[in-house]
């Protein structure tokens, strides 16, 4: 898929009704879950309860969801839910704090979504090599190497499984990568037609788009 055919296969997951429209009770509690895992520590089952329960979700919903999609260490605590302490190829330096994400597309849209100055530190599959950035909800700065670029993973609506963990990976996570250059991404990405290349630019473009599916239930005062 070419980065033209991108933008608007972007635009229909990202519209109102789309895939990536989680609806309000599941995007507010997803996003108060990624602030409070980029605070740098573990969350347990009833710091989760009490620090969403302000959004009006039921309880019972709040259990169902969290049971669904987040990572837990021995001790029942959250360690991850798209921001993860649990290592993966994508670093992350937010406040300080090391920690990582489930996607490289992550990382650029939690720049938009956590408001903050993120420095990443992604490694490509196969390979040894880190591809190096800073994003910020302003863009990006410091690409090394200059010539990285980003692949994203553009399902059908009637391909996307938010169901588990397990299937947010399988549906974009695996799929969603920093690679020192075009021809290592257009290497990974041979014979796929769901896959787009985008620049770092564009990627950023992207995530901006993909953060604001999420954002758009929060009140403007929480943003």
């Amino acid at each position: 898929m070419t980065s033209t055919n991108a933008t608007p296969a972007i635009a229909e997951l990202t519209r109102p009704g789309g895939a990536l429209d989680l609806g309000t009770d599941k995007a507010r509690l997803l996003i108060r879950m990624l602030r409070l895992l980029a605070q740098g520590q573990p969350v347990t089952r009833d710091h989760a309860l009490a620090a969403t329960a302000d959004l009006g979700i039921e309880r019972e919903q709040v259990h169902i969801v969290l049971d669904a999609w987040t990572e837990r260490d021995d001790d029942g605590r959250i360690v991850g839910l798209g921001v993860t302490h649990n290592p993966s190829p994508h670093q992350m330096t937010v406040d300080g704090v090391r920690m990582w994400a489930w996607c490289g597309m992550d990382t650029l849209i939690f720049a938009h979504v956590l408001d903050k100055p993120i420095a990443i530190e992604s490694t490509a599959p196969g390979t040894s090599e880190v591809v190096r950035l800073h994003a910020s909800p302003s863009g990006v700065t410091d690409v090394d190497p200059v010539e990285a670029v980003a692949t994203q993973r553009v399902p059908r609506n009637d391909q996307v499984d938010f169901s588990t963990a397990t299937a947010i990976w399988g549906t974009f996570c695996h799929h969603n990568h920093f690679f020192p250059n075009r021809a290592q991404a257009e290497q990974w990405a041979a014979g796929r037609d769901d896959i787009v290349i985008l620049s770092i630019p564009d990627a950023f473009a992207a995530a901006r788009d993909m953060g604001g599916a999420l954002l758009r239930y929060e009140p403007e005062t929480a943003r």
